[in-house]
């Protein structure tokens, strides 16, 4: 019996569906997965020979337009105060439906809230929101559809609702750090306590930073939850705990069990998540001056909807 506990533990979370159904061994690979789902539904678009080529967008328009909505949902989430956990799931949901089916097919107007609802359901949080408060809000919105697509969100998921999320690996993060500082400088609870607060704010910030990440198709399916939540960790105690915490060194220690040689992969990793932080949220400074362009790319796509 104990040897098989063991064995479930090793298998955790490398067996979960999160790994196994929703990481991607390379871009190539999530780049190849989201033109399979577009060309399967242009397809049958043009299958039904009602529209020209010239009027149909392109795979560049749509994976442009999943950002765009994404930081739509995001911005919706934020601006209604739902808990973290429903932001982060209802984000994976949102990037994990349009890998397996495309917006020829399926309003992102639509299925962005009916994210939010399976997300509330998910975790649990049903009991603190009215849904038909959080929807009504949105004008011409039709809350019975958002509901109906349900199934259809379900579907293309696969029914694989779980969402491991940076927050459980933060906390270990943070555990770690006070076991780190405590062992490097020799200090007892009472004075860890003064620095309490800073890492405290570190973690914090590192959190809201990997919301953002889930706006963005590469974080969430190229990388695990936890190298998200060091990367983000790391970048922000360099730049305020530089002075008590060898970040390197942290990682040896701490994240990598004193195995040292594999320090190398794991900081040209963490470096690669956080260049691409920076060109993501470059991207999502300039999504407020981009609506005419959404309007327009979108405006290719409501023919489709309206024949549905």
């Amino acid at each position: 019996m104990a040897d098989s506990e063991s064995k479930d533990d090793v298998a955790w979370p490398q067996k979960c569906t999160h790994f196994i159904r929703w990481l991607l061994p390379s871009v190539e690979s999530l780049q190849e997965q989201q033109k399979l789902a577009f060309t399967a539904a242009l397809a049958r678009v043009k299958g039904s020979e009602k529209y020209n080529e010239g009027e149909l967008p392109t795979l560049e328009d749509e994976l442009w337009l999943v950002r765009f909505y994404a930081f739509q949902l995001s911005r919706f989430m934020a601006a209604n105060h739902l808990k973290d956990s429903v932001k982060e799931t209802a984000l994976t949901f949102f990037n994990r439906f349009y890998l397996r089916r495309s917006m020829l097919e399926y309003d992102p107007r639509m299925i962005m809230f009916t994210c939010i609802t399976l997300a509330i359901k998910l975790e649990d949080m049903w009991r603190n929101y009215y849904v038909d408060k959080l929807l009504g809000s949105v004008d011409g919105l039709n809350i019975a559809r958002v509901f109906a697509l349900e199934a259809t969100v379900c579907d293309a998921l696969e029914f694989n609702f779980l969402v491991l999320h940076t927050s459980d690996s933060m906390h270990i993060i943070r555990m770690r750090c006070m076991e780190y500082l405590k062992e490097s400088l020799g200090i007892d609870d009472d004075i860890l306590g003064e620095h309490l607060g800073m890492i405290l704010s570190v973690c914090n910030d590192a959190e809201k930073d990997a919301l953002y990440m889930h706006e963005d198709p590469e974080f969430i399916f190229l990388h695990t939850p936890t190298q998200l939540a060091v990367a983000n960790f790391t970048r922000h105690c360099k730049k305020r705990m530089s002075s008590l915490v060898s970040v390197n060194k942290f990682l040896a220690k701490k994240m990598l069990y004193g195995d040292e040689s594999r320090l190398p992969v794991l900081t040209k990793t963490l470096q690669s998540i956080n260049d691409r932080f920076t060109r993501h949220m470059e991207l999502r400074a300039s999504m407020d001056s981009e609506e005419q362009k959404a309007g327009a790319i979108l405006d290719k796509y409501l023919p489709l909807y309206s024949s549905l």
